[in-house]
């Protein structure tokens, strides 16, 4: 499998997302490094299923036709709008839970949310 320059970024941007969401203590910057990590993958995916020399799938004349090798395979690009999608599905979920934790607990931080939900689970468990 040759890979080219932008598959390596890709993948490097991944990797850095997944540092970023490791060591970020704010929701939202957690958030954000998951976006960036699902945009690393779409991005690998349809760099790697790109290839030079091929045409998009549209057939406009009878010459594609009877070459059918010169011509990309658009499940690649299906499959990666279907992600995109998902993905943006889950990111609002996600942000629509943050501001519902932030108007309970007044803060994004990952320790304090812990402490807060510690706090309130002793006090349901103390009445």
């Amino acid at each position: 499998m040759n890979f080219g320059l932008w598959d390596l970024f890709a993948v490097g941007l991944f990797f850095l997302s997944f540092f970023g969401l490791i060591t970020s203590r704010n929701i939202i910057k957690c958030i954000i490094f998951i976006l960036l990590m699902q945009t690393a993958v779409i991005m690998f995916w349809l760099f790697l299923g790109a290839s030079s020399g091929t045409t998009p799938p549209i057939i406009d004349s009878p010459e594609l036709m009877e070459n059918i090798a010169v011509i990309s395979d658009p499940l690649p690009q299906a499959l990666m709008l279907t992600a995109i999608i998902i993905g943006i599905s889950v990111v609002a979920i996600n942000i629509t839970m943050v501001n519902t934790l932030f108007r309970k607990h007044n803060t994004t931080d990952w320790s304090e949310m812990a402490k807060c939900s510690m706090d309130t689970i002793e006090e349901d468990s103390g009445e």
